[in-house]
């Protein structure tokens, strides 16, 4: 009898815990809001505010990136903006916000997965030069519409987590001004493959990883020249607060 209570008594203590672990296991919604610059200093400043939001929503939902875009030209000379400068045109020369949102497995099995659906904004600018001519400033936005699936090594247990991530997105041209082309009729449309690897862990920085996007199309809807590109991030996650209390999400 005595061991029938001791066993009652302590399943009503551990009761808190057990329903806020399974909670936490059986919250299935992947939800990310991402903010990618091609500046130092224009991506360092949102990730002191991604770092309060995170912080005040006791999550790492607020992710912040630093995307270095590389191009290959062909007919004329191109330059990027300095990627430490402090002009209006390098603090803004890459915007890429992105929201995604999907699902996920939260299980104490090794390995975990999920998929999600992403809506992206991205806006870069540039210099180009043709035959020795000065260099103008050339300025294009896309929308990107598509998705990625992951797979993640580690329970929701473990301290650190490894997610790989793959996935496609549709490029769709919002507006362009230069030489390059007469406004956005001249900007081709097309996909774009999208490779990720993330390390979750416990500690101060809650995330860390690197992706890749490559544009599977020329940009110039021209004969005499050519426009490719394909960026290169590097993401992290800070909530220094949470390293305690977070080894349960990813």
């Amino acid at each position: 009898m005595k061991k029938i209570v001791l066993a009652l008594l302590l399943a009503v203590i551990m009761m808190p815990t057990t329903v806020k672990s399974q909670v936490a296991r059986d919250n299935h919604l992947f939800l990310h809001v991402d903010f990618a610059a091609g500046n130092i200093y224009t991506a360092a400043f949102p990730s002191l505010l991604t770092w309060g939001l995170n912080e005040l929503t006791e999550s790492n939902i607020f992710e912040s990136a630093l995307e270095l875009p590389f191009y290959s030209s062909d007919g004329f000379e191109l330059k990027q903006y300095d990627i430490v400068g402090m002009t209006a045109h390098d603090l803004f020369k890459d915007i890429h916000p992105s929201l995604k949102i999907g699902y996920q497995t939260r299980r104490l099995s090794d390995v975990n997965w999920g998929i999600y659906a992403t809506g992206e904004y991205v806006s870069n600018q540039f210099k180009t030069q043709f035959d020795g001519g000065s260099y103008e400033n050339n300025r294009m936005s896309r929308l990107l519409l598509g998705g990625s699936a992951f797979v993640v090594l580690g329970g929701v247990d473990k301290n650190y987590h490894f997610m790989i991530e793959a996935g496609c997105r549709y490029s769709k041209v919002l507006s362009y001004t230069g030489p390059l082309s007469d406004g956005k009729t001249g900007i081709n449309d097309g996909l774009v493959s999208h490779f990720g690897l993330k390390v979750s862990g416990a500690g101060a920085i809650q995330d860390f990883g690197i992706y890749a996007d490559f544009n599977h199309f020329d940009f110039l809807k021209r004969d005499d020249a050519k426009l490719k590109m394909f960026n290169i991030g590097l993401m992290w996650t800070v909530t220094p607060g949470q390293r305690k209390n977070r080894t349960d999400i990813y």
